[in-house]
């Protein structure tokens, strides 16, 4: 039986990284399912998730990305998955896009979720900037689910007091989901 797995990395980036890195774990039988990759500022990230076959294990997986870490440029970590953790719905509620925009200041980010987590909010993707103007301007993407008990309007009305607050501007906008 095949063995779930959880890879994240970081590194300096330079050409190759993922070519280099999914050859890897190609040469070692694992079949990719999902992944996410970025670059911040010149530094690589990578978070994926994989099926490693039945004739390897995990331990000879992390001995073998341990000799590729230093060719990679990359500290890579490699933990097993259950069955359950890849089957868990992570798109259970109603998804939205939030974005928030104001001169850069420390405190958006921690208020702005904050104030998600505690209506119940799941943020299940972020991305945030700062332009390099001679007044920088902060901007942060969310991808949040709400759960049926939050409505829209009371997400506004939360958010938007806390976007007075910290004195930035925010929209949300529901997200339709089309089902294939």
């Amino acid at each position: 039986m095949s063995t779930n797995i959880v890879l994240t990395g970081v590194g300096r980036d330079r050409v190759g990284i993922v070519a280099e890195l999914s050859q890897v774990l190609f040469e070692f039988g694992c079949n990719l399912l999902d992944s996410s990759m970025t670059l911040l500022r010149g530094e690589f990230a990578v978070i994926l998730m994989a099926q490693l076959p039945e004739t390897h294990s995990l331990d000879q997986l992390k001995e073998r990305l341990g000799h590729a870490e230093g060719a990679l440029g990359m500290n890579v970590f490699v933990r097993e998955l259950s069955d359950a953790s890849l089957d868990e719905d992570e798109d259970a509620g109603l998804p939205f896009i939030v974005s928030v925009y104001g001169g850069d200041k420390p405190g958006i980010v921690a208020g702005i979720t904050k104030e998600l987590s505690r209506i119940g909010a799941n943020i299940t993707d972020v991305e945030t900037k700062k332009t390099k103007a001679e007044k920088p301007i902060f901007m942060m993407i969310l991808e949040i689910t709400l759960p049926e008990s939050v409505s829209e309007q009371q997400l506004r009305d939360e958010l938007g007091r806390v976007s007075k607050e910290l004195g930035v501007d925010l929209s949300i906008r529901a997200i339709e989901v089309v089902e294939l």
